[in-house]
């Protein structure tokens, strides 16, 4: 996909490469500390015993997946689901562990024969992203919300584990993704670069 309607499209999407969850705070979290000299000595501590739990709790959540010699759909989805609340948990503390994350997420991905009927009738509904939220319609039409005559909206549909979507403003050609995840509460999706996260709202 060529580079400038691949970012017109992520740039109407809400989903560059900067929305990665705990991206941007990394970079505010620099600005912070520049501004307000050497942080706490405690803070520091505090967060580098959060990172040691964090990674113990990845490579401990990965040495049990990797015993399963054929792991089920059900084993894998339970362990990228694991990984996602990791990641939101990494976010929060605003620590790093989101890239080790994304890089083992990516590498489980949903099966290619999967049933994209399936896979679809669960992906409709209303989401989050970092950024902005957004309505899956059974029709295989989207919507940026809050909805208003000025919204963004496209068209997608799903074809075994790849889900295919086009922006209004883009280019008429879909952008493809892999999907790792759709569950009742999350929507895990990979390009060749970057990891993206909705949750589904109530």
């Amino acid at each position: 996909m060529p580079t400038t309607r691949f970012k017109a499209f992520c740039y109407q999407r809400g989903i560059v490469s900067d929305l990665k969850l705990g991206a941007g705070m990394k970079r505010r979290d620099f600005i912070a500390i520049a501004g307000a000299g050497v942080a706490s000595p405690f803070t520091a501590r505090a967060r580098q015993q959060q990172r040691s739990q964090n990674v113990g709790g990845l490579e401990e959540a990965k040495r049990h997946f990797d015993k399963i010699s054929q792991p089920s759909e059900t084993a894998r989805s339970d362990y990228i689901t694991r990984f996602v609340r990791m990641r939101e948990k990494a976010a929060r503390q605003k620590t790093d562990e989101w890239k080790a994350i994304d890089n083992e997420v990516r590498q489980h991905p949903a099966s290619k024969d999967s049933d994209g009927k399936i896979q679809s009738g669960r992906l409709v509904g209303k989401w989050s992203s970092p950024r902005h939220d957004y309505q899956y319609k059974g029709d295989g039409s989207w919507i940026m919300l809050p909805a208003d005559e000025g919204t963004t909206h496209g068209t997608w549909r799903i074809d075994g584990n790849q889900f295919f979507t086009t922006a209004s403003i883009g280019p008429s050609d879909p952008a493809k993704y892999t999907i790792i995840l759709i569950t009742k509460k999350d929507f895990v999706i990979a390009d060749q670069s970057s990891v993206f996260y909705e949750t589904r709202l109530k």
